[in-house]
């Protein structure tokens, strides 16, 4: 079975996952949540074609979960952590 990182183009989509993970959770820290999540949700909506169209539904399916979860677990760590958005 090959993984993402060993996929053509795959360490470098990877990469860009984590780019899109900091600068989302820095976007979002010290917001509400219940703001937060909404305009998270509306751009992994945007992405989602694209992303199904590259790997597949199942496997953009669980991306875009991990993308979800990373982004929202590094806001909260940023927050309790005292990082400011500047």
């Amino acid at each position: 079975m090959m993984t993402l990182g060993n996929a053509p183009g795959g360490p470098e989509f990877v990469n860009t996952l984590i780019e899109a993970i900091k600068v989302l959770s820095l976007l979002y820290s010290n917001t509400p949540d219940s703001r937060a999540e909404p305009h998270l949700e509306s751009f992994l909506t945007r992405i989602e074609p694209y992303l199904v169209e590259a790997v597949g539904a199942g496997n953009a399916a669980v991306i875009l979960d991990g993308l979800r979860r990373a982004v929202m677990t590094r806001k909260h760590e940023m927050e309790a952590g005292g990082a400011s958005r500047a």
